[in-house]
């Protein structure tokens, strides 16, 4: 996979940076696999998922650290961070990223409009 990276490990009970984007203005899906670094441990912990456009920030929101754990980000979230907090020593792999449906909407509705557009121009000129 494209986005895949290369794995890194969170130390249990430490915050640990896993994502940071800065202002690509699309809506995007982020996949983290999770996995003891102990196969007898259980996984558990949180992820603190940290969004904000440039003049309003965000309250930071929480979720469950999950084995695959899916993390959206909004199309006006200009600055936006992700963090695990885990409670057994984890090694975290990007799997892959994926575009929202509100950009995919949007890139085609352009694609259409410049299409429309181009048309219009070539019938003036010929």
């Amino acid at each position: 996979m494209f986005f895949r990276s290369t794995p890194k490990t969170a130390r249990k009970g430490e915050r640990t940076k896993i994502l940071s984007t800065f202002s690509n203005s699309l809506s995007m899906t982020y996949r983290f696999r999770f996995e003891s670094v102990d196969a007898g441990e259980k996984l558990s912990g949180r992820v603190e998922i940290r969004g904000s456009s440039w003049l309003f920030p965000k309250a930071p929101r929480f979720q469950e650290l999950e084995p695959l754990t899916e993390v959206s980000k909004g199309m006006w979230d200009t600055l936006y961070s992700v963090y695990v907090v885990p409670d057994c020593d984890v090694t975290i792999t990007r799997e892959d990223s994926s575009i929202g449906k509100s950009t995919t909407i949007i890139v085609l509705v352009s694609l259409i409009i410049a299409s429309a557009l181009l048309l219009i121009i070539r019938s003036f000129l010929l």
